[in-house]
């Protein structure tokens, strides 16, 4: 059990950084793709705390390690987002745009984020249980390349939306600019205020899109369920 969750450790943190350093769908595939051929015999790479409920919920992966695999990849979501801010460091045009949204309704432009979170994920989700649990497709060498094709094709499908499919991607990406606020010079503790303002204010928002992640993936294992029940 060590290895599995240092594993899953290792590639939660480089797959957060990767989405905390840059958007390009591409990129993050790619990285995706490279940690799941690492990981994948041994911890199952899931990565994503809605991907062990799938598992889970399909019936392939214990619930009390389950736990385990989301407090692992919470923790190391934290660390890669404290990485991901310092590295790309403090930027007053990020900070001040904060400080704008503030003012801004929580729930703007939410429903359409939300399906975009609810149907990328269920899509992810599912391709995940087809090709790397179910006995149909057992042996096969592409699942890693075709779970970073989901990841890669529904990110660019919902591009204008922004999701993440992810939470412990969506928990990074969102306190990144917290610790980016450290690299302030002369001013750490305003902008830190500020940062911490917007997400004070958004974070109901943030745990919306979490739920329909977390609904979306066990949405798919009940799919997988109903539509294959030999294999529970």
């Amino acid at each position: 059990m060590r290895n599995k969750l240092c594993l899953e450790a290792f590639g939660t943190f480089f797959l957060c950084l990767a989405a905390g350093l840059t958007t390009d769908p591409l990129v993050i595939a790619g990285v995706l793709c490279a940690l799941i051929y690492m990981a994948g015999a041994i911890s199952g790479a899931h990565f994503n705390p809605a991907s062990t409920l799938a598992w889970c919920t399909r019936g392939r992966h214990g619930w009390l390690a389950g736990v385990a695999y989301v407090l692992v990849q919470l923790l190391a979501a934290l660390v890669a987002a404290t990485f991901a801010g310092l590295l790309v460091g403090h930027d007053p045009e990020r900070t001040a745009a904060a400080a704008r949204a503030v003012d801004d309704p929580v729930f703007q432009g939410a429903f359409t984020e939300g399906v975009a979170e609810f149907l990328g994920t269920y899509f992810m989700a599912f391709v995940i249980l087809m090709v790397a649990t179910s006995r149909r497709t057992a042996g096969n060498g592409y699942f890693g390349f075709a779970i970073a094709l989901a990841v890669y094709g529904a990110a660019a499908m919902f591009e204008r939306q922004a999701p993440t499919f992810n939470p412990a991607v969506t928990l990074a990406v969102t306190l990144r600019d917290v610790f980016a606020a450290f690299t302030a010079e002369g001013k750490q503790v305003d902008v830190l205020k500020a940062e911490l303002a917007f997400v004070g204010k958004f974070a109901p928002r943030y745990l919306c899109m979490v739920g329909l992640q977390l609904t979306a993936a066990a949405a798919a294992a009940f799919t997988f369920r109903g539509l294959f029940p030999e294999e529970r």
